[in-house]
């Protein structure tokens, strides 16, 4: 509906002329605003350049505020990404300009609006156009798009026009102002120079825009992409942000006391229930700021080498029927390898055909003592058939898994042909990018009752595995002092420690070329642990440590935290055979996925249970004659705690820990799907 749509409308309901209408739509300012004043804001003019999450929000609460005419800049068009936060973004407007949309969005508050577009956004070619004979000037550019915001700020100075700026930093908004007769300028405020980085500038644009940080207390900085220029974002920051800057548009344009340029800040954050306001002496040239962005540097460096994972976008199919495309077929082979496996050794490769995965099993990628007759890297690859199912639900596909094909090679564990249902997606797929290790200390904190049923009914559809758990203190403290045992013979045994030191990455190059292993931040080790791996890389020297008894700091750590952790839990198959194996590892990937989706960090403690695995299959060559008195020792209280029968067939594919961990330092990489394919 246009503009002269919406006017024959009104006066279809009576309204005969812009003042009758006005004077009723904006009446219940009146009270906080007298008459006169809205008068005044109906003549006034504020430029908006952008129109996402805080400038639609803007241009919508300031026309119900009452101001009459805009200057709107905006090149950009509503994407999915935009739902959370923006304003104008709706399912009917995607792919639709911005500018037009909240242009019809704010004409359908006051079809009596004067307009002046910018579909170009703002340049250097038109920002004089775009600042003449405006008001006032309230930001909403992106963050990122530092270099446009540095030259509106400035021009704005030049021709008397104040700024309000004020960022979405998670719920918060902080604000500050630019007047053009006092306070600082902006270049002065952030302390900019021209031979300074866009990451140097955006750093600086971060530490001046809120000194205080609220928002840093529940911000994972590690969703701030530097790289691609993108990072997190809420609504409610978006609408916090609108509310506090119309009330300093409200204050500037009516000239009502208290207005406060820079150096002067203001950030009020209603999840941290905190509000600061202050004064920073000379902005980001004040001592305390130099030292807060040298700070913000270092971390800036060591987050630009730190080794993460990504989430591949889902492609989009429009067309449901006939083969599987290939760009789903890799989506799902990228959700298969993102399963856990016996230090990221990553033994899997899969062949592909119409509508079908093979999973073969890699045995060469796993010779180490804990991987007895190939277990370990059965229970992994059981984990990567569970999360190609899942990746497939997304399509509406659904696979029916043969074990051990006929005709197939022997190490072919199972074949998935995949066939169109209606099933809804599992919710579980969305979160196998987030799982992984959390090796860090836990907090203190119980699992509520129904936290610990929702694990166990992870498994309904597995009734043939068993799921223990344990949360009183006296278990807890059994279960880590097999733990500890057990890893005091891991640190003493030579093929193990050697097997550990050839799948520590020590730097990040090391990891990034060969994307399996462990980099040395993953392990958590802090800084005494990760100089006590680099002096221990050879066997001559672990040997002298654990002479000195310094080997028992090692499982000292284990645990100390298995205790911390509120919940142990052990996932127990019926028997060992190769098929039992897989469906366990397939069993454990679902258990971990819910942990994940729960938000409860998890990690496996598998030395103890691996090496019943041996015990029970008898081989033992690999320990000496003291080791194997020690692991003798243990099977005791490990048959009560874990009630296992002398007789049973059963196997044990995992012990784990499950708690409330800190963010992980880095996160461990996978070969690409391209390097586990093999030809049909």
């Amino acid at each position: 509906m246009d503009h002269l749509a919406h006017v024959a409308k009104l006066r279809a309901l009576g309204y005969q002329n812009k003042y009758h209408y006005l004077e009723e739509a904006l009446s219940r300012n009146i009270g906080f605003i007298t008459a006169a004043e809205q008068d005044r804001l109906m003549n006034a003019t504020v430029a908006i350049p952008g129109l996402g999450g805080v400038g639609g929000a803007h241009l919508v609460t300031l026309a119900r505020l009452g101001i009459g005419c805009f200057h709107l800049a905006d090149f950009d068009v509503f994407e999915p990404v935009n739902l959370n936060r923006q304003y104008g973004a709706k399912t009917s407007h995607l792919g639709r300009s911005k500018l037009d949309v909240m242009m019809e969005e704010a004409m359908n508050i006051n079809p009596y609006l004067e307009i002046q577009a910018f579909p170009q956004g703002v340049a250097q070619q038109n920002v004089h156009a775009f600042l003449d004979g405006v008001d006032i000037v309230v930001d909403g550019i992106d963050f990122f798009n530092f270099e446009i915001r540095r030259m509106v700020f400035n021009q704005a100075r030049t021709k008397r026009i104040p700024v309000v700026t004020a960022g979405p930093l998670g719920y918060s908004a902080a604000m500050l102002v630019f007047a053009p007769d006092r306070g600082m300028r902006f270049d002065d405020y952030f302390d900019i120079h021209d031979d300074m980085t866009l990451d140097e500038q955006l750093l600086a644009f971060m530490a001046g825009l809120a000194p205080r940080a609220t928002h840093r207390r529940y911000i994972d900085p590690r969703s701030i992409d530097w790289a691609k220029r993108q990072g997190p974002s809420l609504g409610a920051g978006c609408e916090n942000c609108a509310a506090t800057a119309a009330a300093e548009v409200l204050r500037i344009l009516l000239g009502h006391e208290g207005m406060r340029p820079v150096p002067h800040y203001a950030q009020y954050d209603p999840y941290a229930r905190r509000f600061h306001q202050g004064y920073l002496p000379f902005g980001n040239r004040n001592p305390l700021q130099r030292l807060k962005l040298k700070a913000m540097k270092r971390a800036l460096r060591k987050g630009s080498n730190a080794v993460a994972a990504e989430p591949p976008r889902s492609p989009l199919v429009t067309d449901a029927g006939g083969d599987i495309p290939d760009a789903v077929m890799d989506y799902i082979l990228r959700a298969a390898i993102q399963a856990p496996s016996g230090d990221n050794c990553q033994p899997w490769n899969f062949i592909t055909g119409k509508n079908r995965i093979d999973v073969l099993l890699r045995p060469d990628a796993d010779n180490s003592l804990f991987n007895v007759n190939q277990v370990a890297s059965k229970i992994a690859c059981g984990a990567a058939l569970e999360n190609l199912l899942l990746a497939a639900s997304r399509y509406g596909l659904e696979g029916e898994v043969a074990y051990r094909p006929e005709g197939k090679s022997p190490d072919c564990l199972a074949t998935v042909r995949f066939h169109r249902s209606d099933n809804e997606e599992d919710p579980l797929q969305r979160f196998i990018w987030e799982r992984h290790t959390n090796r860090t200390r836990y907090r203190r904190r119980g699992l509520p009752p129904e936290w610990m049923i929702g694990l166990i009914r992870s498994l309904d559809c597995y009734p043939e595995m068993e799921l223990k758990l344990y949360h009183t203190k006296e278990a807890i403290r059994t279960i880590a002092g097999l733990v500890y045992r057990a890893d005091r013979i891991r640190v003493e045994t030579r093929a193990l420690h050697e097997h550990l030191i050839r799948m520590i990455r020590f730097d990040d190059k090391a990891a990034s070329q060969a994307r399996d292993g462990f980099p040395l931040k993953n392990l958590e080790a802090g800084r005494g642990g990760e100089w006590f791996l680099r002096m221990t890389r050879t066997w001559s020297a672990m040997r002298v440590f654990n002479r000195l008894g310094l080997s028992r700091i090692v499982p000292l750590i284990s645990y100390q935290g298995i205790v911390q952790a509120p919940l142990v839990g052990l996932l127990k198959c019926p028997d060992t055979r190769s098929t039992t194996i897989v469906e366990g590892g397939r069993a454990l990937e679902r258990l971990w996925l819910t942990a994940t989706r729960m938000g409860l960090s998890f990690q496996p403690m598998t030395a103890i249970t691996l090496f019943w695995m041996r015990w029970r299959m008898r081989q033992l060559d690999a320990f000496d004659a003291k080791q194997k008195r020690m692991l003798c020792s243990l099977w005791q209280s490990y048959h009560d705690i874990f009630d296992v029968a002398p007789d049973s067939p059963e196997g044990h594919v995992m012990l784990f820990r499950i708690g409330f961990g800190r963010p992980v330092a880095s996160r461990t990489l996978r070969r690409a799907p391209e390097a586990c394919l093999l030809p049909n």
